[in-house]
């Protein structure tokens, strides 16, 4: 299964594949190309909530390919992908996205002083309208959201850029925010080192190492 891998890999391949995000929901269809996300994996990951959370921790061990959605800081409404390998935990928090289909519908959602469509994890679940109540939706199948191909990736990878996940005080030492470098709806932290397929298994640590 796609999802049944490390959060890391299905990370990448998120951006690097150009996987498009579709939401249909009160009558309005808007899509989006994924530009950045984070990757979280299991309790030895000390940025995870699955290392602090004991509901957290059962609901990003649960099926891959489900929505694990949570509220932040009691306002932002924040998307997340469950993805792990077989009997592990993780999950994909999805940042940025690069708008596509349904602006109109977006900028409504975000309201007329709104800076950005969907850069940020907080307002993309806006402009998508993802709630609460969303948790737990399988995207391979959903019919209010669901995953693309870019087809305009056929021709090749996107290019990729690592860097340590934003706003967090653990897990610094792991570059696992992935994003496409230049693209629109990438977060103001623009910096980081271009990566490869070939450099992810130097991103995963050794099973049971704690990533601080």
């Amino acid at each position: 299964m796609w999802f049944e891998r490390h959060p890391v890999r299905v990370a990448f391949d998120l951006v690097a594949h150009g996987i498009i995000l579709r939401s249909d929901r009160d009558g309005a269809v808007v899509t989006g190309r994924i530009v950045e996300v984070e990757a979280y994996a299991g309790p030895t990951d000390l940025a995870s909530h699955a290392a602090r959370m004991q509901a957290a921790r059962a609901l990003l061990s649960g099926t891959p390919g489900t929505l694990y959605v949570y509220r932040s800081y009691g306002i932002h409404t924040m998307l997340n992908i469950v993805a792990h390998e077989p009997g592990k935990t993780g999950g994909i928090l999805i940042r940025g996205i690069e708008p596509f289909e349904g602006i109109d519908a977006m900028a409504a959602r975000r309201g007329p002083k709104a800076r950005t469509l969907a850069t940020g994890p907080g307002v993309l679940t806006q402009a998508f309208a993802v709630r609460l109540a969303d948790a737990g939706r399988d995207l391979l199948a959903d019919d209010t959201f669901s995953l693309w191909r870019d087809a305009a990736s056929d021709a090749g990878l996107h290019a990729v850029a690592a860097s340590p996940r934003i706003g967090i005080s653990r897990g610094l030492s792991a570059d696992w925010r992935l994003f496409v470098p230049g693209a629109t709806g990438v977060s103001v932290h623009a910096r980081g080192r271009a990566i490869t397929e070939d450099d992810l298994d130097a991103m995963i640590p050794p099973e049971g190492s704690v990533v601080e």
